[in-house]
């Protein structure tokens, strides 16, 4: 064992005692009541970073929530890799159907239940315990390094488009290892060559000035519940194909090789659909569902409000319907 891993070892409960410290934070990016849990969660890894004995730590301002950089820059003539990852997390709705409170983690059989704890602070704590262990071993690292850890991942970085290009000499880099990813078993590791990109829009169907009495007016005013049932409706085939006017123009076609690369990676689809509990896949006709989820773009309905919500009935035809989070991948 080398004097790194030896390190690791030794600290691992030090290191589960960060992991769990790090996941009480609720970091949740999309809720606006959260936005000082975030700069919390910056201040966290600014600390940690520096406690791993990376340099230069800061917290960077976006408009938005922040960005986390830090550097080791003593490897002359050695490229530089910056890491990346993200310390914001997704809501936690419904509550209810967890077995623990979300941000109260919880270990059980090896395993830590909590949010983020995969996506991604665990995952993104790692290669700073790596480093860590290094720099305490040795003394220094083979490469230079930088890290970019932010603090929207889960809402698209809406700033970080503008905030790059102004920062753009303090990230240069040789090559960028993405820390927000998985295995692919428990027991294989995978290497992740690309992710789709995602596209979110809202729309809004507006009826009536007001809610009305649907006994009253129901069959005389459009109802804008069924308007944008009809909408979605229209924007995917019961074969699973988009039908947007211009979604799939630039989207590259799959290459016979393409195809048989994606064969050749062991899928047992009948233990996936025992592990998700359902009857079969959906996928895009004339695609298998690996190649519908590693090649080819989807368009997806995350939420949908309108009309009256609570317990019972009410009698009311609403004035408006919401979809939002309607996001292209």
């Amino acid at each position: 064992m080398t004097v790194y891993e030896s390190y690791l070892e030794a600290n691992q409960p030090r290191f589960l005692a960060e992991l769990l410290d790090f996941l009480r934070i609720p970091s949740i990016s999309a809720i606006p009541a959260h936005a000082a849990d975030v700069q919390r969660a910056a201040e966290w890894v600014a600390a940690r970073v520096t406690d791993a004995g990376l340099e230069h730590a800061q917290i960077l301002p976006t408009g938005g929530h922040p960005v986390v950089y830090a550097d080791w820059l003593h490897a002359p003539g050695r490229p530089t890799v910056l890491i990346y990852g993200h310390f914001d997390v997704q809501p936690v709705d419904p509550v209810s159907l967890w077995t623990h409170p979300p941000f109260e983690p919880h270990v059980e059989g090896g395993r830590v239940y909590a949010r983020g704890a995969s996506d991604d602070k665990g995952n993104m704590l790692v290669p700073i315990l790596a480093l860590e262990a290094m720099l305490r071993a040795e003394g220094r690292l083979p490469v230079n390094i930088k890290v970019f850890f932010e603090g929207q991942e889960e809402i698209g970085s809406p700033q970080i488009g503008a905030f790059l290009p102004r920062h753009k000499e303090l990230f240069a880099c040789d090559l960028v290892v993405n820390a927000d990813g998985g295995q692919y078993s428990e027991t294989e590791p995978e290497i992740l060559l690309a992710l789709r990109g995602g596209c979110g829009v809202q729309i809004d169907v507006k009826a009536a000035k007001m809610d009305l009495h649907s006994g009253l007016y129901g069959g005389v005013v459009m109802n804008p519940i069924h308007a944008l049932v009809m909408i979605l409706a229209s924007m995917r085939a019961s074969d699973g194909v988009i039908t947007v006017e211009g979604f799939y123009d630039d989207v590259l076609p799959l290459s016979p090789e393409d195809r048989a690369r994606i064969a050749a990676v062991p899928f047992d689809v009948e233990a996936l659909k025992a592990d998700l509990q359902i009857h079969d896949t959906f996928s895009e006709a004339g695609y298998t569902p690996r190649e519908a989820s590693w090649a080819r773009p989807t368009l997806e309905v995350n939420g949908i409000w309108g009309g009256f919500q609570d317990e019972g009935i009410k009698t009311v035809l609403p004035s408006s319907m919401i979809v939002f989070g309607m996001c292209f991948e």
